[in-house]
């Protein structure tokens, strides 16, 4: 019998270059079997590139692929699929109108003895399924109508049944709950446990400490390292990941002062926000960390006026408020940047200058009680908030539908500091763009906060939460958890609290 240590699948030397770009250079990489090999790396390091390879999407320009072995030659992804791999990427490939088990056989339908496709058969067949996942739904049921994580068992089964023994999972938890995630890693366990190699990809340090047994690390293109994770930990991680020591990657903040800028009491909308209460103090980051589920844009898009509350009280420098609509929220100068930022916090087809001045508009009046707006008022406004935050454009004329990630980032930030907003609450502010524009974003907020604005920090990435914030309030189900101070903040105690380890 081969054992856990046997290797399953190694890449070798690979190269692949793209015009003006080298993608992998000299990338080794090796799973073996019944083991949790996480593949871990900044946006555009190269491991979506690795994967693809593998797959048979792209070709390498050189380097080599052995399965158990033996050099493979993987043109396109029916030889990677003949060959026992499976790839589950976060867009789960599910037909939400076909049942259950006709999402399990998707493209390899078993016939009847009239040629017909059967879906009695596959029903059949599904229970037949080696160390097949329990799904908890009716087969026969539309694939649409499961919940996230039943639609990933469903496309996991898909796999076993096409006999897969190497399944590569992409950012699997992106959208799970935290009873979800646990489901999960449970069911990856499973996997593990019969023989399976799991190559999990991912950017969340806390799920590779919990669920790999080995990571590799690619940076610009390059492989920094293999190591088994019992001999990591997230700061050493971390210095591979970006080329620096954990404590450089987060700029120093001043303390917060004692003024309190906001408290919110007893805040609540039906079961997503219960009975929230705190303060933020001005010149504080105050982080809010949690799952998907957890309740953290709800309780964020009520105290900006997007969603109306059921009950509870906010306070603006001890005058209560009643911010029930945007406008409202904008006049109490608090402010959001959304998570999803091209839809509901930029206008695209509008220029930089007009993206700026948008929540500024009734200052930009050519005359006080006509809404017409000066054009050059409307520069004049924009120009310094473009300087301040380094928006790389053309000029203030520039679209923002063609601007990268990171830059329409600061333009709705430098649309937040146009307006004077003392409150602000980030929601995801690094989501989808590069190292270099994190970097960007991360010191924009400091100085924010070094001049008194009050920050609501909510992210997914927990060494954001725990690098900038003063102070975490871990939200679960709704509520809050548990408040850490600075000193008690650490990845560690944060992650424990999230995954109720």
């Amino acid at each position: 019998m081969p054992t856990n240590q046997e290797t399953v699948l190694e890449a070798k030397g690979i190269i692949k270059d793209f015009p003006g770009q080298r993608a992998l250079d000299q990338v080794d990489f090796d799973v073996r079997r019944g083991e949790v090999h996480a593949l871990v790396g900044e946006n555009g390091a190269g491991k979506s590139t690795l994967v693809r390879i593998i797959a048979g999407l792209y070709q390498a320009d050189q380097g080599e692929i052995l399965i158990d072995g033996k050099a493979c030659e993987i043109t396109d992804p029916s030889d990677s699929q003949a060959l026992g791999l499976a790839f589950i990427h976060q867009e789960l490939n599910i037909v939400p109108h076909l049942s259950v088990a006709e999402n399990i056989f998707l493209g390899s339908y078993p016939l009847n003895r009239f040629g017909l496709v059967s879906l009695a058969k596959m029903v059949e067949m599904v229970r037949n399924i080696p160390d097949a996942l329990t799904i908890g739904a009716d087969l026969h049921l539309p694939a649409g109508a499961l919940s996230i994580i039943q639609q990933w068992k469903t496309i996991i089964n898909r796999a076993l049944a096409l006999n897969s023994r190497i399944i590569f999972m992409d950012e699997p938890t992106s959208s799970l709950t935290h009873g979800e995630v646990n489901e999960l890693f449970h069911s990856i366990a499973h996997l593990k446990s019969t023989g399976k190699a799991i190559v999990y990809v991912s950017h969340r340090m806390e799920e590779v400490f919990r669920i790999a047994d080995r990571v590799t690390v690619i940076r610009d293109a390059r492989k920094v390292g293999t190591a088994d994770v019992n001999t990591m930990n997230s700061g050493k991680l971390y210095q591979m990941m970006l080329g620096r020591e954990l404590r450089d990657i987060f700029p120093s903040s001043d303390p917060p002062k004692d003024q309190v800028l906001m408290e919110v009491k007893n805040l609540r909308r039906g079961e997503v926000v219960k009975d929230v209460s705190f303060k933020l103090y001005a010149g504080e980051i105050l982080g809010l960390a949690g799952l998907v589920g957890s309740g953290r844009t709800e309780l964020a898009r009520i105290i900006f006026g997007a969603d109306r509350k059921d009950g509870g009280e906010v306070f603006i420098e001890g005058k209560q408020v009643n911010i029930e609509t945007t406008k409202e929220a904008i006049r109490q100068k608090v402010a959001l940047v959304p998570e999803e930022r091209r839809r509901d916090g930029l206008v695209l087809p509008m220029d930089v200058k007009q993206n700026i001045t948008l929540a500024s508009l009734q200052k930009l009046r050519r005359w006080a009680k006509l809404p017409v707006l000066s054009r050059s008022r409307e520069g004049l406004a924009a120009q310094p908030f473009f300087e301040s935050t380094a928006i790389k454009a053309s000029g203030l004329n520039q679209r923002v539908a063609f601007l990268s990630g990171g830059n329409q980032q600061k333009v709705i930030l430098a649309k937040w500091l146009c307006s004077e907003a003392r409150i602000l609450i980030f929601d995801e502010p690094t989501r989808g763009i590069d190292v270099g524009a994190k970097f960007a974003i991360y010191e924009l907020i400091t100085q924010l906060a070094s001049q008194g604005t009050g920050i609501i920090l909510i992210s997914s990435d927990l060494t954001e939460v725990v690098g900038l914030a003063h102070r975490v309030l871990v939200m679960e189900k709704g509520g809050i958890k548990a408040s850490l101070g600075s000193s008690e903040a650490d990845l560690k105690t944060v992650t424990d609290l999230l995954l109720g380890s």
